[in-house]
């Protein structure tokens, strides 16, 4: 009988209740939320900053207290990378929700390990390289890294599943092997068996962004699917067989659509070179995978190969690199081009001598989407103007935009403003800084808590 992993959370702020019909219907053996990516990251370092006793996702306060009941009962394991910064509070924090409701026998798994904020000295030492421009971790000029998260795989995942954990927390695992976990600790497939690791790494990346694969964000469907069932699309089911193909699938009886073409649409996302999807666990290709229809909302997935896994793992680190602020303008008929200019003259004109380090400008609904691709119109009856501004310090940003604004009667003619953007606060730019870290300098631990 195949096993079926169920998805419920694409992104920090999905609708995790969607697990519910999965569960209480009997749909599914497991359920995983992935819930991290590196804005998400920074989102939650910026919590722990104001608070030690958090860096996890709110939404697992919303699994602890609506869906972790119900799969409980059932003895249906829930799986998740919500843990972010601190898997260890946001254990503690399901372990008394579980407390406060009632429930005994739980027992939850928290995976670290992933976070080496606190080896960046080491790592200094042993020649750590920037794997996009070459720079050296030791020459690196700004120094003020944030976060630093390896992306971990299946492993301790397998090992708190297989020690009989109901819920397992993690960290900075990568979206996919959250999916691959499971299936390695019901089949018992090896570590090395590359094409069923492979096929596992597929049907999570399949699973993972939740709504994609079922008709969201899509345009193999925009005909056919009914805007009005758009917050409501039942989520994504794989039924995994023990060889590692496996059926693609949504909850029954709800809105949405499976069908070749969503899968080809989730399967070519986030994808660079298809022979070579790299994972901590495996190297999948699909370029041999094989996708056929075989019945309503049910797409059969063969064929898929893998290769052995890196020696390295992707270390990403966040670093602050200043603060940045936006303003929206709109500028009319007639002349519009000509008062754009006239905006960016009384711009410059207004922030000089103040430490700006970058200045960019969009034209929404022309050119802020494909770039220099956007065709702009000689006369338009409006423009809309976005501008985005970055400096090192916020009272830079709030200086800027209270000269600017002092020139609300001496503008270009017609010009207006959005008074949202005037009042907001200046937002941290957080960079990325990638690199490869050898495996084995990687320790990872579990800590069980138990109700």
């Amino acid at each position: 009988m195949a096993y079926r992993i169920g998805s419920a959370q694409g992104f920090y702020g999905d609708d995790v209740t969607r697990a519910l019909p999965m569960i209480e219907g009997g749909h599914v053996d497991v359920v995983c939320f992935e819930a991290l990516s590196e804005l998400t990251m920074a989102i939650l370092q910026k919590d722990r900053l104001a608070n030690p006793t958090r860096g996890y996702t709110f939404d697992l306060r919303i699994i602890a207290g609506q869906i972790l009941p119900k799969a409980f009962a059932r003895k249906i394991p829930l799986i998740t990378n919500g843990g972010g910064l601190n898997p260890l509070a946001a254990a503690e924090m399901v372990r008394e929700t579980a407390a406060k409701l009632g429930l005994t026998g739980i027992k939850i798994a928290a995976v670290t390990g992933d976070d080496v904020l606190d080896r960046l000295g080491e790592f200094q030492a042993s020649g750590l390289t920037n794997i996009d421009t070459g720079e050296r971790l030791a020459d690196a000029a700004n120094q003020n890294f944030v976060t630093a998260n390896v992306y971990l795989g299946a492993q301790p995942i397998v090992e708190a599943l297989r020690s009989g954990a109901d819920m397992v927390i993690t960290g900075r695992v990568a979206d996919p092997c959250l999916y691959l976990a499971p299936l390695i600790a019901h089949y018992g497939w090896s570590l090395d068996d590359w094409n069923r690791l492979a096929a596992g790494i597929v049907a999570g990346h399949l699973l993972e962004c939740t709504g994609q694969v079922v008709g969201g964000n899509s345009l193999a469907v925009i005909d056919s699917l009914d805007p009005l069932d758009l917050p409501f699309l039942g989520y994504p089911i794989a039924h995994v067989e023990a060889d590692g193909s496996f059926v693609i699938t949504k909850t029954p009886d709800t809105s949405g659509c499976v069908s070749v073409e969503t899968v080809k649409e989730q399967l070519l996302y986030e994808i660079h070179d298809p022979a070579h999807y790299i994972t901590p666990d495996v190297i999948a290709d699909f370029t041999t995978l094989r996708l056929e229809a075989i019945g309503a909302n049910q797409v059969r997935v063969t064929g898929v190969t893998g290769k052995p896994r890196p020696e390295s793992l992707k270390l990403n680190m966040g670093r602050l690199e200043g603060f940045m602020r936006e303003l929206i303008f709109t500028l009319g008929y007639p002349q519009a081009w000509l008062k754009v200019d006239q905006l960016k003259a009384m711009i410059a004109e207004s922030w000089k001598g103040l430490p700006i380090d970058r200045v960019e400008y969009h034209y929404l609904g022309m050119n802020s989407l494909f770039g220099s691709l956007g065709i702009l119109p000689p006369d338009p009856l409006e423009i809309i103007v976005r501008v985005t501004f970055t400096a090192g310090d916020q009272e830079t940003l709030k200086t800027a935009v209270r000269r600017v604004m002092a020139n609300g009667l001496s503008c270009p003619a017609g010009m207006s403003v959005s008074g949202t953007t005037v009042g907001a606060d200046p937002r941290y730019v957080v960079g990325l800084w990638a690199a490869l870290l050898p495996r084995e300098l990687v320790q990872t631990q579990i800590s069980y808590f138990e109700v």
